[in-house]
C-alpha cells in the first residue's frame, strides 16, 4: 500500500510538469508527433520489435539519452496496436521528464527501491504510472466512476473516450478504489490473460480459474454482477472476492473482482481454504513430506527435511538398455557407467 501511494504521488508530480496543452494533444494527436513538438529536442523514432534490442523497459520501446545529448531519442515498436504504441511513447517520455525538469524525483524513486535494481523497478512503476495518467486522466476517472464500485462497463466507457488498450485501462482503473481490487482480461477460457491488481498478490497470465465460476464463464455469457469467484485459484495467497464480468467479443471478456460488492448488498465472503491444508505432496529427493513453510511461486509447502518446494525437481536418470535399471551415463554413452565398470555383457 505505501509503495503504491509513493508511486502514485511520483507520477501524479511528473504529470504536473506537462503544460495543458501539451496533455491535450498527447492524448489525441499522434503521440510521436505530439512529443516532438512539445518537447523539443526530443526526436520519435518507430522501429520493428526485432530491433528493440536495448534497455530493461516494461514496454516496447526505450529511452536512449547517451547517444546524442543534443538529441535524445523514444523509439518504440510500431509492430503493435495503435493504443499500446501511444502507452509506449508515454511511458518513455516519462523517463525524459525524470531525467530533465524531473530529475529532483530519482531521489524519491531511489528512496523507494533501496537498491540499484529496486529503483529501476520504481522508476518503471512510475512511467507506467504516468503514462495512465496521461492517456485516462483523473477527471475522466471521477466522471465515469466517482465514488461507485468499479464495474466493467466503466471500462467500457473510458474505452469509447480514450486511446487506452484494454491493459493499461485495467492498470490505472485497478488502483482507482481504495478496496482490494482487480482488472481481469479473458482471452482465453479458463485461464487469465492479463490481470492488473492492488493490495492483492500478483496473478500470471495464463494461470487457471476456478472450473464453473464466472471468471471461467466470462467469454460465453454476456455479464455476471456480484458473484463469488476466486483470485489466484489453486495458488498461494488465493482470495474470495466479488466478481463482476462483461463480455466484450467471443475472444474477449473484461472481469472486476474486488473485497467490495458492486451493488451495494451486503455479503461476507468466506475465507479460501490454503491449498496445503487440503493436498498430500512428498519431497522426490528426502521422501518426506512437504509441510512446513510456503512457496508462492510453485503454490506448495517446503520438505521439513532438506526445505525444498516444487519449484526444484530431481533429475532423473535414464533407463539403461543392458541392466534396465536407472543409473547415471557417461556423457556419450549408450549404457550406464555401472554397465561399463562391469565390462562387456554376457548376456547373448
Amino acid at each position: 500500500m505505501l509503495w503504491r501511494r509513493a508511486i502514485r504521488r511520483v507520477a501524479d508530480q511528473m504529470v504536473d510538469l506537462v503544460a495543458a496543452d501539451a496533455l491535450t494533444d498527447l492524448q489525441i494527436e499522434d503521440p510521436a508527433s505530439a512529443v516532438e513538438v512539445h518537447f523539443p529536442p526530443v526526436r520519435v523514432r518507430c522501429l520493428p520489435s526485432p530491433d528493440l534490442t536495448r534497455g530493461d523497459c516494461s514496454v516496447d520501446g526505450y529511452y536512449e539519452p547517451f547517444l546524442d545529448p543534443e538529441e535524445p531519442q523514444i523509439l518504440y515498436s510500431g509492430d503493435v496496436i495503435a493504443q499500446r504504441a501511444r502507452f509506449t511513447v508515454m511511458h518513455e517520455l516519462g523517463h525524459h521528464l525524470l531525467n530533465t525538469t524531473g530529475s529532483h524525483l530519482l531521489d524519491d524513486l531511489d528512496r523507494l527501491g533501496g537498491s540499484a535494481r529496486g529503483a529501476c523497478e520504481a522508476e518503471e512503476a512510475a512511467c507506467d504510472r504516468f503514462a495512465g495518467n496521461v492517456i485516462v486522466p483523473a477527471a475522466h476517472l471521477a466522471e465515469i466512476i466517482g465514488s461507485r464500485a468499479l464495474m466493467p462497463r466503466h471500462l467500457l466507457k473510458l474505452r469509447e473516450v480514450t486511446d487506452a488498450s484494454w491493459e493499461a485501462l485495467a492498470v490505472r482503473t485497478a488502483d482507482y478504489p481504495d478496496t482490494k481490487t482487480a482488472v481481469i482480461l479473458l482471452r482465453e477460457p479458463g485461464e487469465v490473460s492479463f490481470v492488473a491488481s492492488a493490495g492483492l498478490a500478483r496473478w500470471r497470465r495464463g494461470s487457471l480459474v476456478q472450473p464453473d465460476g464466472p471468471l471461467d464463464r466470462a467469454l460465453a455469457r454476456n455479464t455476471a454482477t456480484a458473484d463469488k469467484d476466486i483470485y489466484r485459484y489453486g495458488l498461494g495467497g488465493a482470495e474470495a472476492l466479488f466478481c463482476d464480468t462483461a463480455r466484450i467479443d467471443e475472444r474477449l471478456a473484461v472481469a472486476v473482482m474486488s473485497a467490495r460488492r458492486s451493488d451495494g448488498r451486503l455479503s461476507i465472503l468466506e475465507p479460501v481454504e490454503p491449498v496445503w491444508k487440503t493436498r498430500d505432496e512428498f519431497c522426490p529427493w528426502c521422501n518426506e513430506e512437504r509441510d512446513v513453510g510456503w512457496c508462492h511461486d510453485c503454490a506448495g509447502r517446503r520438505c521439513r527435511t532438506c526445505r525444498r518446494c516444487g519449484c526444484l525437481t530431481p533429475i532423473k536418470n535414464p533407463v539403461c538398455p543392458q541392466c534396465h535399471l536407472e543409473g547415471p551415463f557417461w556423457p556419450g554413452s549408450s549404457i550406464c557407467r555401472d554397465c561399463e565398470a562391469a565390462g562387456p555383457s554376457q548376456t547373448p
